[in-house]
């Protein structure tokens, strides 16, 4: 399917341009990359010339021009899961990255590179413009090494092995070179300052609240659940860490039980293939739907279709921190979420979800099943979230964090 950019809420023009920023993307495409979507639309609202490079889906374009100062290049990037593979495909985003960059630097100019993770390398392409006097503002969206120990190679050679020395050289690189980091939660923040050390300026926690302009309910779409049928929602990315196949283990024991009970799981990513050949080989296949990425509306409608909405992230070094834009995603939705019991999630959802223990599909069932036969508790879990994001996570409440990051990278 061809890749749509999200709606974007209206960028109001409140004052003359003075400072430009480069936003660099290594992972993922901008398309569907909420969080640097709003991040580059409060800094054009704060006056800032925006240009973002990010890697290239199907359906984007070279250039995208979304406001006279926020515009966005795309450079081809091939998506691997074998070792070698990765190193290819980190090698062509610094090279087609430099390029761009240069580019970038004489046509449009920039005061700061931003830079966004994973994987940690984007400070050698900054180096050459932080020694011209650019300010470095490293966006610390995963912990890598962690995130290496979470896959099969990582668990295999463990903290001893080169890849994950390397991967701390990589951090420790990022972290020593910017003026400042912004990490996602205090987790983050307090794991990489003991073992990195501290930035030049300072630290900003900048939480993936969502933007409830955007994420708010909507009409259902048609045709996805029949009447008196439970729908059970995920959203996410398909990678091996993801734990999508704890749900697809789960609603095979709820399909024993249960005949009216549907699932529905909206996103991509180097496991969607195996997960339904999974799906296929449990016989659970006609009760799944894969729909790939959708464009923001489709997927809003998707989700407001759902009863419930499931973060499967499984027990690991990486998700025990982590703050997944998932849960906080549904919660805007006023959609009860289910989930394992990881730190930084309770931290996130709080009363608006239900807890499994860790890596246990089967009771990961049983706290779906228990929201499938109890709708007044799916509605108060439901308006909890809601309420807990309007309160605390929305990023409404992160943009000033954001700003303040700018401010003190900007500072004499």
């Amino acid at each position: 399917m061809r890749g749509r950019r999200p709606s974007l809420s209206p960028l109001p023009d409140r004052r003359p341009v003075e400072r430009k920023t480069l936003i660099f993307i290594e992972d993922g495409s901008f398309t569907y990359d909420n969080r640097v979507i709003r991040e580059a639309t409060t800094l054009v609202a704060a006056g800032f010339d925006v240009t973002v490079i990010s890697p290239r889906y199907p359906g984007d374009p070279f250039r995208r021009i979304i406001h006279p100062r926020l515009r966005i290049y795309f450079y081809p990037k091939n998506v691997a899961v074998t070792l070698p593979g990765r190193l290819a495909e980190h090698s062509s985003t610094l090279f087609f990255g430099s390029l761009l960059t240069g580019f970038v630097f004489l046509r449009h100019g920039f005061s700061v590179f931003h830079a966004t993770n994973p994987i940690d390398i984007l400070w050698l392409v900054a180096l050459p413009y932080r020694v011209l006097g650019r300010r470095f503002i490293f966006d610390h969206h995963d912990l890598c090494p962690e995130l290496f120990l979470s896959r099969k190679e990582g668990a295999r050679s463990g903290k001893t092995g080169f890849l994950y020395q390397m991967l701390l050289f990589l951090e420790k690189c990022s972290v020593r070179l910017a003026d400042v980091v912004i990490s996602t939660n205090d987790s983050y923040k307090e794991i990489v300052t003991n073992r990195a050390g501290k930035p030049k300026r300072g630290w900003k926690v900048v939480r993936n609240g969502p933007d409830l302009v955007q994420f708010r309910m909507r009409s259902p779409e048609k045709g996805l659940k029949q009447e008196h049928e439970i729908l059970v929602g995920y959203l996410g990315n398909m990678n091996e860490q993801d734990g999508v196949e704890y749900l697809l283990k789960a609603a095979s024991h709820i399909l024993r039980r249960r005949s009216d009970i549907r699932f529905v799981l909206v996103g991509s990513g180097p496991s969607l293939e195996e997960l339904k050949r999974w799906g296929r080989g449990m016989g659970i296949d006609s009760r799944l739907l894969f729909t790939g990425r959708l464009p923001h509306d489709r997927m809003i409608e998707t989700l407001s279709a759902c009863d419930i909405c499931v973060q499967p992230d499984p027990l690991n070094r990486l998700n025990d921190v982590s703050t997944m834009n998932k849960a906080m995603e549904y919660m805007a939705l006023e959609k009860p979420v289910v989930a394992f019991d990881l730190k930084e999630t309770r931290i996130t959802c709080g009363e608006a979800a239900l807890y499994a223990r860790p890596n246990c599909s089967l009771d990961l069932a049983r706290k779906i099943l228990e929201l499938a036969g109890d709708a007044p508790l799916r509605g108060r879990l439901g308006k909890a979230g809601r309420d807990r994001v309007q309160t605390h996570l929305s990023w409404e409440h992160s943009a000033p964090e954001l700003l303040g990051a700018y401010e003190m990278a900007l500072s004499d």
